[in-house]
């Protein structure tokens, strides 16, 4: 059975910036509303963002009504700080695994957290 959670991943821009950037990508799998309440979170925690892309988003097959939501932006933030204040549950993990990816690679990604 699928659980609520929230993964995700960053890297270090590499280029000519005068400072570092760090792209994040995250998969928040949950009930719609929820998923908009934490994605605010996300932006606050680790404001200013900016490139933000929607990657993927849809209902999760034999969930109970969960969805999956995939996204990334650029910040100069490389920690979350805390976590807790995003998602107060241990169900958010750093996940090397997950990166930005076309949507046929991130449905295959995804359906590697549902077995």
């Amino acid at each position: 059975m699928i659980e609520r959670q929230i993964r995700y991943n960053y890297k270090t821009e590499t280029g000519e910036q005068i400072y570092l950037r760090h792209r994040w990508v995250f998969c928040i799998i949950n009930e719609p509303r929820e998923i908009q309440r934490i994605r605010e979170k996300i932006y606050l925690e680790l404001s200013p963002i900016e490139d933000l892309r929607n990657l993927y988003e849809g209902l999760i097959s034999k969930s109970g009504g969960l969805h999956s939501d995939f996204f990334s932006f650029s910040t100069d933030k490389f920690k979350i700080e805390n976590p807790k204040k995003i998602y107060n549950s241990k169900k958010i993990y750093k996940d090397r695994n997950l990166q930005e990816k076309d949507e046929a690679g991130l449905e295959r990604y995804l359906n590697s957290l549902l077995r």
